[in-house]
């Protein structure tokens, strides 16, 4: 479902982890222009096509644009999507937890951003400078200006498609989809959050 409209789909009320990827997704839209959609957590779905089961990545897209109300968005590449970007969460959630006192989560996280440099760089049919794009995000993500409810650390980033979509099977899809005039990143590294007592 393409849309000419840039979009944050955040969930509503976010707390914990959720909170810091909403933060997230707001930094990566409001600096990184090409960006069409930052959607936050995916989750793993599986789906069997004759006869073999697939995982493919989706996040909740509840009264969006993109799905109407309890509906999943796979968020696989797919240039209908425009250029756009999720988070994956790994287990497990490490808990810093004292009785009264303010707790700290920590997770392992992954920003998964693929995207069409035809969209990127347009009339430009041979550009394919995705140094400048890796760049670019790192730039927004070290910056942390906008980062109000956490911290992040980076500390891998995978370029070879395997990786990029590491845990999710995707071989329905052509698998040259990160070939000319696609690609796509994965930012690895570790997010926290402080909780409050509440008492």
């Amino acid at each position: 479902m393409a849309t000419n409209k840039r979009t944050t789909p955040i969930i509503s009320n976010p707390v914990l982890i959720d909170r810091v990827l909403g933060n997230i997704q707001t930094g990566l839209m409001d600096n990184v222009d090409w960006l069409d959609v930052a959607f936050g957590r995916a989750q793993r779905i599986a789906k069997v096509i004759q006869g073999k089961r697939y995982y493919t990545p989706n996040v909740y897209a509840s009264g969006t644009e993109w799905r109407g109300d309890n509906d999943y968005i796979d968020v696989s590449p797919d240039a209908n999507i425009g250029n756009f970007s999720f988070f994956w969460i790994d287990d497990p959630q490490t808990v810093g937890w004292v009785p009264k006192e303010q707790s700290e989560i920590k997770a392992p996280f992954s920003l998964i951003v693929w995207f069409d440099l035809r969209k990127v760089y347009p009339g430009q049919l041979n550009n394919r400078n995705t140094e400048a794009l890796k760049n670019e995000i790192l730039t927004v993500l070290n910056g942390g200006f906008w980062l109000k409810d956490g911290t992040i650390v980076i500390n891998r980033i995978y370029e070879l498609a395997e990786n990029v979509y590491r845990g999710f099977t995707l071989d329905e899809i052509d698998n040259q989809f990160l070939m000319h005039p696609f690609g796509g990143f994965r930012f690895e590294g570790v997010l926290s959050v402080n909780q409050p007592c509440n008492i």
